[in-house]
């Protein structure tokens, strides 16, 4: 086994292990893990569609199935970059390890976050199904937009994950940005409702592409190379973003074991 297999699943089993030990000593368990974000989204679809009558979207899409594929997205990056954010201060007696390579922590939570959302890839499968939804040959591309997800969590988590270990602040400052965020790009509301020339402030965002790539995959059946601005901008600032978080990963690392 070389050592990128060796790496591979080292991550592989501390991400199952982590999932496991978040919820370790509840009666649910990692029940837990699926029905806090269940309620979530079903709290939000009563409000919006119950309560203020959202009712179909005006191309006939049920709310339910609209707000589901921005949720569920949004749920997988928000819980991967939380738990990204702390993976350092989480597993402190693997830093100080001189042997152990500490840049996998940050990946090992945003694939431990993965397991939550296959779970909601499949709650979305039945609401799907339960509202007449024909297979389109554009759900395969629920891949590529989750290849995103993971890519974006890591970069931003690199960067979290490095500063918190020196301003613990950040934990809480990365909480915020993510309560304000979900407010910000159009998860329960739609971008419809903002004047065209606004439209770019929220474009900008790299969780607005992914938040509409799902719709576009399950809803609006566009593949994202149609997408000719967002989908090259996207992986030019998730890129740096990565590239800035890998060299503060790298010149921060010899202190953490020293504040940690």
């Amino acid at each position: 086994m070389n050592k990128i297999e060796q790496t591979c699943k080292m991550i592989w089993d501390l991400s199952l292990n982590d999932f496991k030990a978040r919820y370790a000593g509840s009666y649910l368990g990692v029940l837990w893990g699926f029905v806090n974000p269940l309620m979530t989204l079903c709290v939000y679809w009563f409000v919006f569609e119950v309560g203020f009558r959202s009712g179909s979207r005006p191309d006939g899409t049920a709310f339910i199935v609209w707000l589901a594929c921005g949720m569920v997205i949004w749920f997988y990056l928000s819980e991967s970059v939380t738990n990204s954010t702390n993976s350092l201060i989480e597993y402190s007696y693997l830093v100080k390890k001189i042997s152990f390579n500490i840049l996998v922590l940050p990946v090992v939570k945003v694939v431990s976050s993965l397991y939550n959302h296959i779970f909601f890839l499949i709650v979305l499968l039945v609401i799907l199904i339960t509202h007449d939804y024909n297979p389109h040959i554009t759900n395969l591309q629920f891949l590529y937009y989750l290849i995103c997800g993971i890519y974006l969590s890591i970069s931003v988590g690199l960067v979290t994950s490095s500063l918190v270990v020196f301003i613990r602040d950040i934990a809480q400052i990365v909480g915020i940005v993510i309560q304000i965020g979900f407010w910000l790009i159009p998860i329960v509301w739609s971008p419809e409702i903002v004047k065209e020339e606004y439209r770019i402030l929220f474009k900008i965002n790299p969780v607005y592409y992914l938040v509409e790539g799902y719709r576009d995959t399950f809803i609006d059946h566009v593949w994202f190379w149609d997408r000719t601005v967002q989908t090259p901008y996207f992986w030019l600032v998730t890129t740096l973003i990565l590239i800035i978080g890998i060299v503060m990963f790298k010149r921060l690392r010899p202190h953490f074991a020293d504040v940690l």
